[in-house]
């Protein structure tokens, strides 16, 4: 029974979501050379001392469940990250997320029989473990607008970063566009000098609102912890803007937005759709 409520709760708010992805998003429409890619983001708490169990579980009970998801074609991706620095007083310090290629899919997000991939386990008893080893802090959906990544995807990454954008009020279009027109060139050349493995761009979806903290993040890939802090933007802007005036730029990503906070995410544990 407990396993079958939290079932239905994330239902809800998978309903929820979908009538705004379907009657209310404003954004959702920018051209996209990128398949169109949808993200359910959980923001999880794990206690000190707990850290061990819960990732524990994410990859012995819910990444096989994860794997029959993508073998049934209900997502196409699953990601557990550790979000790096992070102490007792964050809000949060692991997240998960689950990829989905189609909108129509987020209305029934969670369909299979746990039971089949965990046969002759207790899931009631699966759901309460994991229930006890963290608390849901937030989930956010958000879309893709675009991307950049090496030929065939962004491979192997190890580390993300993971920046929270605040678009000024009236701004939005001209963030979008100046994101793509301005940084996508220099993320291309960044990848091109071997820096880094991709870039994306997201929209949050939902929630939604003026009281939030950020309506779009950013993402930079990274293969490995030595890339960190490695690529030199300039060079990648001369490259990308040849004879272009840099602090000019600037000045209007500036004017469209502001940057609230970056993380680091490392890449814990995955499975993909091949």
């Amino acid at each position: 029974m407990k396993a079958k409520n939290y079932m239905i709760q994330r239902a809800i708010l998978f309903v929820l979501a979908m009538v705004f992805v379907f009657g209310a998003s404003p954004v959702i429409g920018y051209a996209q050379d990128e398949p169109v890619l949808f993200g359910v983001v959980d923001f999880m708490k794990v206690k000190q001392g707990d850290e061990a169990n819960y990732v524990d579980l994410e990859k012995t009970v819910w990444k096989p469940i994860h794997q029959e998801r993508i073998n049934q074609g209900e997502i196409v991706g699953w990601v557990l990250y550790g979000v790096k620095y992070a102490g007792a007083d964050d809000e949060y310090n692991f997240v998960t997320v689950a990829l989905f290629d189609d909108p129509a899919k987020l209305e029934h997000t969670f369909s299979l029989d746990v039971e089949q991939v965990h046969p002759g386990k207790d899931v009631d008893k699966l759901f309460q473990e994991t229930m006890d080893s963290r608390q849901l802090i937030r989930q956010n959906l958000i879309s893709r607008v675009d991307a950049v990544y090496p030929e065939g995807g962004p491979g192997d990454f190890k580390y993300i970063q993971v920046n929270y954008m605040k678009v000024k009020p009236g701004e939005g279009g001209s963030y979008v566009e100046n994101e793509l027109s301005v940084w996508k060139p220099v993320h291309q050349e960044l990848i091109n000098a071997g820096s880094r493995v991709g870039w994306s761009l997201w929209q949050v979806v939902f929630p939604f609102g003026t009281s939030l903290p950020y309506d779009y993040v950013t993402v930079d890939y990274y293969a490995d912890f030595s890339k960190l802090g490695a690529a030199d933007t300039e060079a990648a802007f001369s490259k990308a803007h040849a004879g272009k005036d840099m602090d000019k730029l600037f000045t209007e990503t500036m004017n469209s937005r502001s940057h609230v906070r970056a993380e680091l995410w490392e890449v814990l544990d995955s499975v993909w759709k091949q």
